[in-house]
């Protein structure tokens, strides 16, 4: 199975497509072009074939699944595009949704990269600290005569095995950083780890965020509600968000208006819903969406930023603090001892 194109490539892929439907190039033609500067040879390989393919006669969302790199859903919102005769809108829609995905994600992996490299870091001095630099302070108090605090001789000894076993920790941090990437291309870990961050109030946002992007994105495709929140359902990642989308469509189902729907289901907040509801009457429900998208995607990255300036002063702190106390416990036996001589 071939590896799909990142979000960013498929967002520029797509609104590329959509200036060539506007031009009113044909897409054979345009495919061309756009595989001639391509300079990735897996990726210019397969948009060769799906330039012959529609050379052939075949419909685009044929060629382009039978290239085997595009992602279902993008595959099948092009195929609705194609049945409705809206595929330029539908390419344009296609280029928004995946460049707010890949901000999305962009946002969260800073969240969570950005903290961990300064833990990392930390972590690094403190350990120089134990393993190199109280190794020096144990040769002055010899020389003088004295003795360590029991404190200062736990953490000496603790470096000590930890310079002489440095390979057991090494590996143990080596193995759970590539179990660690590994898991993270599992989707059902995925899912799981997407279900726990849901609980949080950052994680529901981002979730959201996804929400709307899909829903304006199917919304503008020309599908109705129905088939809009099928749409987004199929392609949740998070399973409480996946829950609360099908409660939605229950909903709706049973007769209550989709604002109402949404707004009981907790797809959406209470304010973006009326939004929508106000939107979908006025007509205009797709741009609503894409509004209430925007605006999740902003308060996804300021909530991030806020997370991140809670975050980094408390690693910081907590460091700074234990190596503080790593020092005073050795400074003040050697004070002592200094100002006895």
């Amino acid at each position: 199975m071939k590896k799909t194109l990142s979000p960013a490539y498929i967002s520029g892929f797509c609104y590329e497509l959509s200036l060539i439907l506007k031009a009113g190039i044909p897409l054979a033609e345009g495919v061309s072009l756009i595989a001639e500067n391509e300079r990735d040879k897996r990726v210019k390989a397969a948009l060769t074939g799906v330039c012959g393919q529609l050379e052939l006669g075949e419909r685009f969302s044929d060629a382009a699944a039978a290239a085997g790199i595009f992602p279902k859903y993008m595959l099948d919102m092009i195929d609705i595009g194609e049945k409705t005769g809206k595929l330029e809108a539908v390419t344009l829609a296609l280029s928004g949704y995946y460049d707010r995905r890949e901000s999305i994600s962009k946002t969260v992996r800073n969240a969570v990269v950005y903290p961990a490299i300064l833990l990392v870091m930390m972590l690094f001095v403190v350990v120089v600290l134990v393993t190199k630099v109280m190794p020096i302070f144990a040769d002055v108090f010899a020389q003088l005569g004295g003795s360590m605090s029991p404190v200062a001789v736990s953490i000496l000894r603790f470096g000590e095995g930890l310079s002489r076993n440095w390979e057991i920790p090494a590996l143990i941090f080596a193995g759970l950083l590539a179990a660690g990437l590994v898991l993270a291309r599992v989707p059902a870990v995925r899912g799981k780890f997407g279900s726990l961050t849901f609980s949080f109030h950052l994680g529901k946002t981002v979730a959201s965020a996804q929400f709307a992007s899909a829903m304006a994105m199917t919304m503008a495709g020309g599908l109705d509600m129905e088939e809009s929140l099928e749409m987004a359902e199929r392609v949740t990642a998070n399973a409480k968000m996946r829950a609360r989308i099908r409660r939605c469509r229950s909903l709706c189902g049973e007769g209550q208006s989709f604002g109402d729907a949404v707004t009981k289901s907790g797809v959406l907040s209470p304010l973006n819903a009326q939004m929508l509801a106000v939107g979908i009457r006025a007509g205009s429900g797709d741009t609503v969406m894409e509004e209430i998208a925007r605006r999740s995607e902003q308060e996804v990255a300021e909530e991030t930023e806020a997370a991140l300036s809670r975050v980094e002063p408390a690693i910081v702190i907590v460091m700074t603090v234990l190596v503080a106390a790593i020092l005073i416990s050795v400074m003040i036996p050697l004070m002592s001892i200094m100002s006895a001589i």
